[in-house]
């Protein structure tokens, strides 16, 4: 099960991270009324869809020529572009040619950013438990990174029993290149993240970018994190997280008939039994 930025970034600050001030919109109105409430200072439009590359992406039939997630510092700008966002699907690298209607729009107030770092959690099923994943050059270039130069990618088992411990926090801060106070802020973070993904039972959480403000704050500044829906059981309170307006309705069907269906492309279907 996926859920949006806003509600991974609440589960991580619920868990002691530290994430930009932000409301959700549900209309162009909204939007504007969230500008407003931050004292027009300026702030970041983004598109809550569960697909990746929405900076990048575009909205379908728009003629608008920015993504999912913009810059903005006028508030007719904000009203303009929330209209957009809301009347047209977005089209992304992750989504198929029609794109993917927004529902929901993420007013964040905007952050001066100094670096950008990537830290993720998945679960390496060769060694057969979680690896926290890092790197120094975070951003929207970090799947780029890691095809060029993947020993760039930093990974650190964790222990599913005991979590992350602090040792390994602080040396992977300071192998990311953390100094002074921005090490605890860091340390912090990613105790937050090891436990929302051990916890909650998730298959992926990640956080990026992780940024450094000029004046040497540590923030989670958009966030992902996928459940293992085997774990959900366990989980009543994900369920009310859920957007199914954002899954295949042929899958909806499917699970609640407790089927697992993959829609694929093609004429051609398979019929599997176990594993």
């Amino acid at each position: 099960m996926k859920i949006h930025e806003y509600q991974a970034k609440e589960l991580l600050a619920a868990a002691g991270a530290v994430i930009p001030r932000g409301i959700v919109a549900s209309t162009p109105a909204e939007a504007v009324a969230a500008f407003d409430a931050f004292g027009g200072k300026p702030v970041v439009l983004k598109a809550q869809v569960h697909a990746g590359g929405r900076g990048k992406g575009r909205f379908k039939d728009s003629g608008k020529d920015f993504g999912g997630v913009k810059y903005l510092t006028k508030r007719e700008a904000v009203a303009e572009v929330a209209e957009t966002m809301f009347r047209f699907p977005l089209v992304t690298k992750q989504t198929d040619a029609a794109g993917q209607k927004v529902s929901k729009v993420l007013v964040q107030e905007a952050a001066d950013i100094a670096r950008e770092i990537y830290v993720g959690m998945v679960l390496d099923r060769t060694l057969g438990v979680p690896v926290l994943m890092a790197c120094a050059e975070g951003g929207v270039e970090i799947e780029e990174v890691a095809a060029r130069t993947p020993e760039k990618i930093l990974k650190m088992p964790v222990s599913p029993e005991l979590g992350l411990r602090d040792y390994q926090a602080r040396q992977l801060a300071f192998d990311l290149g953390f100094t002074g106070e921005q090490i605890e802020q860091a340390v912090k973070i990613l105790h937050a993240l090891s436990k929302v993904f051990l916890e909650k039972d998730c298959s992926l959480a990640e956080i990026n970018p992780l940024v450094v403000t000029p004046d040497g704050n540590v923030l989670a500044l958009d966030a992902k994190i996928n459940f293992d829906d085997n774990g959900l059981f366990r989980h009543p309170e994900l369920e009310s997280m859920r957007d199914l307006s954002e899954e295949n309705p042929a899958e909806i069907r499917a699970g609640k008939a407790g089927l697992n269906f993959i829609q694929l492309h093609g004429n051609i279907g398979c019929l599997v039994n176990g594993a």
